[in-house]
């Protein structure tokens, strides 16, 4: 241990944190553009302007973060960025089937910018958990000063990367087998559900992942 790090255990800072605003949070930053992007479906119009949709509805949600906080949020600005790269990569191409795939070239690309943060040691997850802190400053001071402090606390952060880059990844490659294994009807349900599955289950492990953090520091 370093002169600069503390002995405190990582699951103490930020113990305040709710855990319940990552399932708020992704539900605004995933969920309201998806809801944008099916909503313009259902009205008839087409992936390409269902995407364009969803893109400014993502927009809207950054500039709404920034007004409020007074700077860009980075993983809004991440989803936005997503979202927008959707549309391009439908615009090139009207195939039904590859709009499928577009979905999977996208979320492995996410998954992958989680694994290039975890790499260069710039998780993804903390910024992620420096806005579930941004309405409470004293937790938000606690999480950057654990950041400073305490290897554990980077350590933990480090591998909640590790598991969404990978999870992220290894779902959009099962999604590509099924879309080009399966019927196209039948491809467009499983995609749904594979995906949605595939987030319930790293929710859970990083909701669990914490509440261990913070058990350790209680005891």
């Amino acid at each position: 241990m370093t002169e600069t790090e503390s002995a405190t255990p990582a699951g103490a800072y930020g113990s305040r944190i709710k855990l319940s605003g990552l399932v708020t949070m992704l539900a605004w930053d995933v969920g309201l553009p998806l809801v944008a992007y099916y909503v313009a479906r259902a009205a008839g119009q087409s992936a390409f302007w269902s995407l364009v949709a969803a893109t400014i509805v993502s927009g809207l949600r950054v500039a709404w973060g920034a007004w409020q906080h007074k700077k860009i949020d980075a993983f809004s600005a991440f989803m936005m960025t997503l979202f927008a790269l959707g549309m391009v990569l439908s615009a090139i191409t009207g195939d039904a089937r590859w709009l499928l795939v577009k979905g999977c070239v996208v979320t492995a690309l996410a998954g992958l910018i989680f694994l290039v943060s975890a790499v260069l040691k710039r998780p993804l997850t903390f910024t992620v958990g420096k806005r579930l802190a941004a309405r409470d400053p004293e937790s938000l001071a606690e999480l950057e000063q654990g950041w400073r402090e305490s290897a554990e606390l980077r350590a933990g952060f480090i591998q909640l990367s590790l598991l969404w880059g990978f999870g992220l990844v290894i779902e959009s490659v099962v999604r590509l087998v099924v879309i080009y294994t399966m019927s196209l009807d039948f491809s467009v349900a499983a995609s749904a559900v594979i995906q949605i599955a595939a987030y319930a289950v790293m929710l859970v492990v990083t909701i669990a992942r914490i509440k261990e953090m913070r058990a350790l520091a209680a005891e």
